[in-house]
């Protein structure tokens, strides 16, 4: 066996690829279910109990869609920060600090989602739901502020990452920069429509992000797996 084969053969499965075809695939998935969520959410009146009542197939539907939304929310935002960090790698940094806590603070506003509905099953009053619903949003209130915080500085950096990196069209990057401003005005003036607007253009611009994973080379996304020969296992243990 010739030396280059023998480094082939001790070299670890090169996943790379497999990867870069997963993030892309994954990166517009959570805000394009966080949009639809944002579009039929109860709650807009500011009595979230009486709204659950009346429908609580909604409520249901919002934390089905949850499951998704929160499990890939996360790994797409590390997807798309991977492509920045060769090309900003300080703005890269920052847009992590915010856009990872916020994301991560979701899930706390997603438990909430659930008690209400919980609550709501075991035939509490409305009048109760709602207020066990402002008592989890008060306890809560550390999360929800880095979750509002984080979330929304750390899109508006992405996307000024994107258009600083050349990541994406300009327009896409523009679109992805104002968008969750703009869900923070449609929840101000209880708007689900202009919301399901904005969380699509983060969709969009999350797709993009995608569309330039597909485009990149292996080795511009990632190092190649290490040989054996580098990482210290003995040769006759995988060449017997």
């Amino acid at each position: 066996m010739t030396g280059s084969a023998l480094v082939a053969r001790r070299a670890g499965r090169d996943i790379r690829t497999a990867t870069r075809i997963f993030s892309a695939v994954l990166m517009p998935v959570g805000p394009a279910c966080v949009a639809v969520i944002r579009l039929i959410i109860p709650g807009g009146s500011g009595d979230v109990g009486a709204e659950v009542a009346a429908d609580p197939g909604a409520q249901r539907l919002v934390l089905l869609l949850a499951i998704p939304a929160l499990f890939t929310l996360l790994p797409g935002a590390f997807a798309a920060l991977r492509l920045g960090r060769r090309h900003r790698p300080t703005l890269t940094v920052w847009t992590a600090a915010f856009l990872i806590p916020g994301y991560l603070a979701m899930t706390v506003l997603a438990a909430g989602d659930t008690a209400v509905l919980a609550a709501t099953d075991i035939g509490l009053e409305p009048a109760t739901v709602t207020r066990l619903s402002d008592e989890i949003l008060s306890l809560t209130l550390f999360e929800g502020l880095v979750f509002v915080v984080g979330h929304i500085v750390g899109t508006v950096l992405l996307g000024v990452l994107a258009w600083r990196a050349r990541l994406m069209p300009r327009w896409a990057a523009i679109l992805l920069l104002l968008s969750q401003p703009t869900h923070l005005v449609a929840i101000v003036i209880v708007n689900p429509w202009l919301d399901l607007v904005a969380w699509g253009c983060t969709a969009l611009g999350m797709l993009f992000f995608g569309i330039r994973a597909l485009r990149t080379s292996n080795d511009e996304w990632d190092l190649p797996p290490l040989s054996s020969s580098l990482t210290g296992e003995p040769a006759d243990a995988r060449n017997p």
